[in-house]
């Protein structure tokens, strides 16, 4: 038992170790490169901004937060994983500006690490589904997933190590040197990199699938906690198809700032699944992500559906744009919000959340019931019948206190 306390204790402090340190180097590399930033455009900046700090520092705490409580929880490494990756690589970067003119073993050792580093990001979220929310796959049959992972994340560091020639790739392809024990040609890496990437869609692959079948043989409350994944995968997903049906008309820079936007549900749905902080509220934060979406879409369609028809009638009639044309259109939608708001959430109720629906249709119907009759003996049996239909329980009783009595009896 005391080892088992003292393993907890020193994975809770490693994490928090590496947390810290990660917190402190994204900060100084902040305050170094600021002058820099300033200088770009300002989503350019954001994003710089987001890669140097906010993405190490969001997705350290997150998974820090999960091993102190959860120490044997994977899910908490795989988030620390991608935190220390980047940072990583951008504290190295400026030595490998430029090929050195006698490049020392060390050189050569950090110029290996720095090229493979990047799997360091990206697999680590790859098989986030398969352990979450407990850490392990569904079942021992999914460790294949785990060793797949494995055996391609050696395989890449084997070719970075010994290619010839070298270099930083990706950060400056223009320049190579060669590799003292590089014995590998660019076309053994060509005809290796079809197999790496279809290794890499069976991996992505079968981590999704078997969240699948986990949530088809979950509990109650670990199929809330999928859930909260789901929905961060669901947003962001949405996200970049929206971007995809605009991005002809829009910059690129706005395809990143909705990357940065979605990117950080992840670790923080993560974390509010597996600590079950709120847990209970997805399924209140999904109804209404839906009906407030749908619900812009819709006012945003009758808004600009309004605009366009009223300038071409006033238009022909006038022969001038109008601003009041915007003025009646913002008043017609501020006087369509309420209603169409209740007739998107009922539809939405109704499609998804039926039997809440259901139990809010009972309860409406014994309020107006309630308003207008009399008889306590009917009022009394409209009440059981409208608790026995919303809550169905095995047996029902109603208590009421006669007249002059301080005392309830039983009806």
């Amino acid at each position: 038992m005391s080892l088992m306390f003292s393993n907890m204790k020193r994975s809770t402090i490693l994490a928090w170790t590496l947390c810290l340190i990660l917190i402190l180097l994204a900060t100084w590399q902040l305050v170094a490169e600021a002058r820099t930033w300033l200088d770009l455009p300002f989503i350019q900046m954001l994003a710089a901004f987001f890669w140097g700090w906010v993405f190490p520092v969001l997705f350290g705490v997150m998974g820090a937060l999960i091993i102190a409580r959860q120490p044997g929880n994977r899910v908490g490494w795989l988030l620390i994983l991608p935190a220390l990756a980047p940072t990583f690589m951008s504290i190295v970067e400026p030595i490998f500006a430029e090929p050195p003119a006698d490049p020392t073993a060390f050189y050569w050792l950090l110029l290996w690490v720095y090229n493979w580093s990047w799997i360091a990001i990206f697999f680590p979220i790859l098989l986030l589904p398969l352990h979450f929310p407990n850490g392990l796959p569904p079942t021992p049959r999914w460790r294949w997933v785990n060793w797949l992972a494995v055996f391609m994340w050696a395989l890449f560091a084997f070719v970075a190590a010994f290619q010839e020639p070298i270099g930083p790739y990706p950060l400056d392809p223009s320049w190579r040197i060669t590799n003292p024990v590089g014995f590998l040609s660019e076309a053994f890496f060509n005809s290796v990199s079809p197999l790496w990437a279809l290794g890499l869609i069976v991996l992505a692959l079968g981590s999704v699938v078997s969240l699948i079948q986990r949530y088809r043989h979950a509990g109650f409350v670990e199929k809330e906690q999928i859930k909260w994944l789901l929905y961060a995968a669901t947003l962001f997903g949405l996200a970049y198809a929206l971007y995809t049906l605009v991005q002809s008309s829009l910059p690129g820079e706005y395809g990143d700032l909705l990357f940065m936007i979605t990117l950080p549900l992840f670790p923080i749905a993560i974390t509010a699944a597996i600590l079950r902080y709120r847990l209970f509220d997805i399924d209140i934060i999904i109804r209404k992500t839906a009906v407030y979406g749908i619900l812009t879409i819709l006012l945003g369609s009758v808004y600009f559906g309004t605009v366009i028809l009223l300038q071409t009638l006033f238009g022909e009639m006038l022969g001038e744009q109008s601003t009041l044309i915007l003025v009646i259109s913002t008043l017609f939608i501020a006087a369509l919000f309420s209603p169409l708001r209740r007739w998107v959430q009922n539809a939405i109720d109704r499609r998804f959340y039926r039997s809440k629906y259901d139990a809010q249709q009972v309860l409406a119907h014994f309020a107006r019931v309630a308003r207008s009759e009399t008889d306590l003996a009917a009022l009394s049996g409209e009440l059981l019948s409208v608790l026995t239909e919303t809550f169905q329980p095995q047996s029902v009783g109603l208590w009421t206190a006669p007249s002059g009595e301080g005392l309830p009896r039983s009806e």
